[in-house]
């Protein structure tokens, strides 16, 4: 009986609490949209100018034993890691990684992929790929190096899912193989 009592006694309360409550009305105001009919972007764009130099890992022959991969068992890699820092927005990691054929001759690219991102959950980042083959820029003795990187995600498609329709950003630098450093250079428009 106490149980049925104290379930009335919530009900009540519920009620009364619920039904008191003052409801504003919401004003929904229509955001303006692009030329393709999706929202108009509320993210900023920034103009990248990053400088980067860094040390870079090459794995020969690398093996994935639990099958992640879906290209080959074995494979070579080639990681750059680095920080860059982008005002307002703060300290950014960059990673590039490029996942190639084993064979020691061979050019084949099987993935490539970088990311610029503010470490932390939901937070500022763009990721995509390259044109740079790394792994025959280190066969050959390193060097100089031109090419781009093409933005194809980051936290700005929360806004518009295609605000990653724009230029690639520009990739240089030089790779010395006898030191294993990088210089990497990002430049050009992309939003976060």
């Amino acid at each position: 009986m106490k149980t049925i009592i104290k379930s009335i006694a919530v009900l009540l309360i519920t009620a009364v609490v619920f039904t008191s409550c003052k409801k504003e009305p919401v004003q929904v105001t229509p955001s303006p949209l692009s030329g393709n009919g999706l929202p108009v972007a509320k993210n900023t764009e920034y103009d990248l100018d990053i400088t980067l130099n860094t040390t870079y890992k090459f794995y020969d022959n690398i093996s994935d034993p639990w099958g992640y991969d879906t290209y080959s068992s074995n494979f070579d890699l080639t990681e750059i890691l680095g920080k860059a820092n982008l005002p307002p927005l703060g300290e950014f990691n960059i990673y590039i990684g490029e996942a190639a054929d084993a064979e020691s001759l061979s050019d084949k690219i099987y993935l490539d992929y970088f990311s610029i991102r503010i470490p932390g959950d939901n937070t500022p980042y763009i990721s995509g790929t390259y044109s740079i083959n790394f792994k025959k820029l280190i066969r050959e003795g390193g060097g100089p190096f031109s090419g781009t990187l093409t933005v194809k995600q980051g936290s700005a498609t929360r806004c518009c899912p295609n605000i990653f329709s724009s230029p690639p950003l520009q990739l240089s630098g030089s790779l010395n193989v006898t030191t294993g450093i990088v210089s990497l250079t990002i430049k050009g428009k992309t939003y976060f």
